[in-house]
């Protein structure tokens, strides 16, 4: 049976610099070396701790249980990625967070950057984190992941799917985040990585 697990948060209008190394993280993702099948580093594994300390749910998601089986530096790098994006809301800032979702390794670029919307139209990427960055109240946050296999099996193996599965349910996500259908504004990317889309 597939297992999809979908987490919800909300991005205060409040702008908060805490847990900087959570978001040096980030901004420094691009260039670590990720070798396959290696025992995970000394610092994945201090992070990690950190992580896994401040946001306890993250012991329920695949990727937790991918690490928990075998602990490799591409399995790390997977969870650390997992729980930053999940918990962006409190690790950093909005601006930041809408670049990190655009341009993180495994993103299906459509142009320069990974952002979609219900547009035919381009999404010009400094234009969103601005309008992100400066809207007055609550910005969600839903991250999606499905292992690899049930993508494929499903059909969910790219981005132009994920945008016709996400337009066919906005009414069902704005009736659960009790936002006016005329009010919603979505944006997002689909990150293909190693084990999870």
């Amino acid at each position: 049976m597939s297992q999809i697990i979908v987490t919800s948060r909300f991005l205060s209008p409040k702008n908060s610099s805490k847990r900087k190394n959570y978001t040096k993280y980030i901004a420094t993702r691009e260039t670590v070396e990720i070798r396959e099948q290696k025992k995970s580093t000394e610092n994945q594994q201090k992070l990690l701790n950190e992580l896994l300390t401040d946001f306890h749910e993250s012991k329920h998601y695949l990727e937790f249980e991918d690490y928990e089986k075998s602990p490799t530096t591409e399995n790390a790098s997977e969870l650390i990625s997992s729980i930053i994006e999940r918990n962006a809301d409190v690790i950093g800032n909005r601006q930041n967070f809408v670049g990190y979702m655009a341009m993180r390794p495994g993103v299906e670029k459509r142009g320069a950057h990974g952002l979609f919307n219900e547009s035919d139209q381009p999404v010009i990427l400094d234009r969103v984190a601005n309008e992100i960055a400066n809207h007055p109240g609550i910005v969600w946050s839903h991250v999606i992941s499905l292992r690899r296999e049930d993508a494929v099996r499903l059909g969910y193996d790219n981005s132009d799917r994920w945008r016709e599965l996400v337009m066919r349910h906005i009414n069902d996500i704005a009736e659960q985040t009790k936002i006016l259908l005329c009010n919603v504004k979505w944006y997002a990317a689909f990150h293909d990585t190693t084990h999870y889309l």
